[in-house]
């Protein structure tokens, strides 16, 4: 799905003046960093790393892993199109309705597919040789306890399990699963920096697993995919993470209050998740006609969720912004007739 993400902002023409179809934390990329980027320039002018392997350095001592357990890739996606290339005519198993890029890497690579919802991953017979499960998930915001996935690894040891945790930042209601990398070679994690740290333009995301699997992915990983500038990004966040990083609990009330005005409004349901984004039901319309009317009416941009295979209804997803520009969406979606 090239097109048909959430963030389609380069399809508007500098049309759009608030946007809620990021998730991407809303302050946008520390000022310290932009210095630091600012200040690397010249690094452009050779060649980067074939792998990025300085950061498996930086990411294996902030997290107390092995450095082997690393492999840093052109954003969370590429992470997935080589775990699908590495599976080439086997199964797997999607946890919908969820982020669209797994089922299009499992697509081109061959790799047949059969879906469950949230509410059964607890109680579901995983067969298949892969599991995607998005924790938090997109779009819904719903998440799975760590306990609840180290049963399921225990349970089901055939099957490699795919945790994404994008937006493991986003939440406080559940920990990371990377501690259960030591000890279960059925689970990889893939994360991201782009989405905490705002820098989605520089395309920076690693997948955490066992050295073995690291190794099988190395055989047909592309070089240089990770360019000198993300690469300064990520040397200079992985040595200031705790600095740089935004307090979840703050975003997170503010997320709370944002969600009561929208859930007020007569015509919206706001689905109960645990993220600083959530859908939002539409009880009358269609999301693609509210989508339209914001745009053109208020230069507002939101994510029409209808696409997200296993919803049914109509449905957006939002995130939060500031005060001040929640308060113009509110405005804008009571005028919506």
């Amino acid at each position: 799905m090239i097109n048909g993400h959430g963030d389609d902002l380069h399809q508007y023409d500098n049309k759009i003046e608030h946007n809620f179809s990021s998730n991407v934390y809303y302050k946008g990329c520390p000022p310290s960093l932009i210095n630091k980027l600012q200040n690397t320039f010249n690094h452009i002018e050779n060649y980067p790393s074939p792998l990025a392997s300085e950061l498996n350095l930086l990411a294996a001592d902030y997290f107390k892993l092995d450095k082997g357990q690393f492999l840093f890739t052109n954003g969370a996606t590429e992470a997935f199109y080589l775990i699908a290339q590495n599976s080439i005519g086997k199964t797997a198993t999607i946890v919908r309705p969820t982020f669209s890029e797994y089922e299009d890497a499992c697509r081109i690579n061959k790799v047949e597919t059969q879906y469950i919802s949230w509410n059964e991953i607890e109680t579901a017979k995983f067969t298949t040789d892969l599991a995607f499960i998005c924790n938090p998930n997109n779009p819904n915001g719903f998440t799975l306890s760590k306990p609840s996935i180290k049963r399921t690894l225990q349970a089901f040891p055939n099957t490699h399990f795919i945790i994404d945790e994008a937006y493991i930042e986003f939440t406080n209601v559940i920990e990371s699963a990377l501690p259960l990398i030591k000890n279960y070679k059925n689970l990889s994690i893939v994360r991201s920096l782009t989405k905490t740290f705002a820098i989605p333009g520089l395309r920076l995301g690693y997948l955490v697993t066992n050295s073995d699997y690291i190794n099988q992915l190395l055989k047909i990983k592309m070089p240089w995919t990770v360019n000198s500038m993300s690469i300064e990004a990520g040397k200079f966040i992985f040595n200031n993470y705790s600095s740089l990083s935004f307090d979840v609990s703050t975003l997170l009330n503010e997320t709370k209050e944002f969600k009561t005005a929208i859930d007020n409004i007569d015509y919206l349901e706001v689905v109960p998740g645990s993220t600083t984004y959530f859908l939002v039901k539409l009880k009358k319309g269609k999301a693609a006609d509210l989508k339209k009317y914001l745009i053109e009416f208020h230069q507002i941009l939101i994510r029409d969720a209808t696409n997200f295979n296993g919803l049914e209804g109509q449905y957006i997803r939002l995130s939060v912004q500031s005060k001040s520009t929640n308060a113009l969406l509110i405005a804008a979606l009571k005028k919506w007739n």
